[in-house]
């Protein structure tokens, strides 16, 4: 069945994530979502998906990703197919945010987002990381590796834990560089919540 998508057709997003094409639209054959996310900002857990190819496409800015033992930067129009299995995760440079879409082949992935955003409304607040793996554990992902890393604004894979702090320090080389004032980079979770991931991994 062909659909049209308009942008107020979409769910509601989550952390710069929102859906633009859902699996239920498209019989299971794929997804997409797109993200828009500032500079100096680390993404999700080095994780692989085992049953679902993803590629990501970026429309503007720069994007780190880092693919197995391989880190690369894309830029406007670049793109990376990631098959079943890799190692991958993201992170945006310290001067440059990222514009990027995301196409899930097979679908479903996706309802991670609405599902994790449902379960934090439930909980009245902020959930664990051991609470968020259980749901994403549901949309075919899974952490790499023994401790949660993520990856660095300057492209290195770091303990999860230590992954704000180096965007933020990044960061404000950066703007000290180039004449600008340091702000606070965004975070992802709160202050203390991947120190207890890395204890408990």
């Amino acid at each position: 069945m062909t659909h049209v998508v308009h942008p107020g057709d979409r769910p509601e997003g989550r952390r710069g994530f929102e859906i633009v094409l859902s699996t239920n639209k498209t019989n299971g054959a794929a997804s997409l979502v797109e993200t828009r996310q500032g500079p100096a900002w680390s993404g999700p857990p080095l994780h692989t998906h085992a049953e679902s190819t993803e590629t990501y496409f970026v429309v503007s800015g720069k994007l780190i990703v880092a693919l197995d033992d391989e880190i690369v930067e894309l830029g406007p129009s670049s793109m990376a197919h990631i098959t079943s299995g890799t190692r991958h995760t993201w992170a945006t440079p310290p001067g440059e945010g990222a514009h990027f879409l995301t196409l899930h082949m097979p679908g479903g992935y996706e309802n991670y987002h609405p599902t994790a955003l449902q379960a934090e409304k439930d909980n009245g607040g902020p959930l664990t990381q051991e609470d968020l793996f259980k749901i994403a554990a549901k949309f075919d992902w899974r952490p790499a590796g023994d401790k949660p890393h993520r990856l660095t604004p300057d492209g290195r894979l770091v303990l999860a834990s230590e992954a704000d702090d180096e965007a933020q320090r990044l960061r404000e080389e950066w703007l000290k560089a180039n004449g600008g004032d340091a702000a606070e980079v965004q975070r992802i979770h709160d202050d203390g919540f991947y120190e207890k991931a890395d204890q408990d991994a």
